[in-house]
């Protein structure tokens, strides 16, 4: 019995991170599906390029997955003409956050923590 145990033990450890990573692939393929068709549902509604910014995080067992939409300051109107177009495109377990691409550089200076002077 402990020869089975022992057995049983030592193929979970080596066949447990390789069904790991075939978990967390097939959300990040997902994601990226997801992310391909919200950037073509951007480009449709605009009729072409844009300076919409289309991020998508895979969901995960704690946390519900995220498309992120942004666009650099003055550009904030593409959004507002997307988004209702994007919100019927997010599937169930995702969320859509709208953030201007200002407030990442904002909140990365604020984050930073200051520079000590050499003497």
């Amino acid at each position: 019995m402990a020869a089975i145990v022992a057995a049983l033990l030592a193929f979970a450890l080596f066949l447990g991170p390789f069904v790991w990573r075939l978990v967390i692939d097939r959300r990040t393929e997902r994601a990226s599906k997801i992310a391909a068709e919200i950037r073509a549902t951007v480009r449709h509604e605009l009729r072409g390029e844009s300076m919409v910014s289309v991020q998508v995080r895979p969901k995960r067992h704690w946390r519900r997955g995220r498309v992120l939409l942004s666009a650099p300051s003055g550009y904030e109107e593409l959004i507002e003409k997307v988004w209702p177009a994007v919100a019927k495109r997010v599937p169930a377990g995702y969320e859509l956050v709208v953030r201007p691409a200002w407030s990442h550089a904002r909140e990365a200076r604020i984050e930073a923590p200051p520079l000590s002077r050499a003497a």
